[in-house]
């Protein structure tokens, strides 16, 4: 595992949406930095998790209505997208709230890293062109 750094791919262009993806990614980075921890602490990877979480949805809402104003065509699967990632972080979190060992809370850092960078380029950058400038 590794800190993700914000690099000019991940730029959807517009500035609310790359402000919540380098939060995003911070988050990340703090749980990242608990399980290389020379002693894990569940507690300090369940404070993270929830506020993951948390923000997740919120910046998905912000996202989601950006793309509404801006009448992005691919609204529809975008939100299905966001729909799947949530309920799939949650059910991560939830096994680790189950069993909060390092595996469950790896899982969870490995399986998000992957989704959140794969969805910020393959997904949110095809809505450049709708947003870029755009100030909501």
């Amino acid at each position: 595992m590794g800190a993700i750094m914000w690099r000019r791919q991940l730029s959807v262009g517009q500035p609310s949406i790359d402000e919540d993806h380098k939060h995003l990614i911070e988050y990340l980075n703090q749980l990242d930095t608990a399980l290389n921890a020379r002693v894990f602490q569940p507690q300090r990877v369940a404070v993270i998790l929830v506020k993951l979480l948390e923000y997740t949805r919120e910046h998905f809402a912000r996202e989601e209505k950006i793309m509404e104003a801006v009448k992005y065509p691919g609204l529809a699967e975008h939100r299905q997208q966001h729909a799947e990632g949530v309920r799939a972080i949650s059910d991560l979190s939830n096994a680790f709230a189950r069993t909060p060992n390092h595996e469950h809370a790896e899982r969870i850092y490995t399986f998000t890293a992957e989704w959140l960078v794969r969805h910020i380029i393959m997904q949110d950058t095809q809505i450049t062109p709708y947003v870029r400038g755009v100030w909501l």
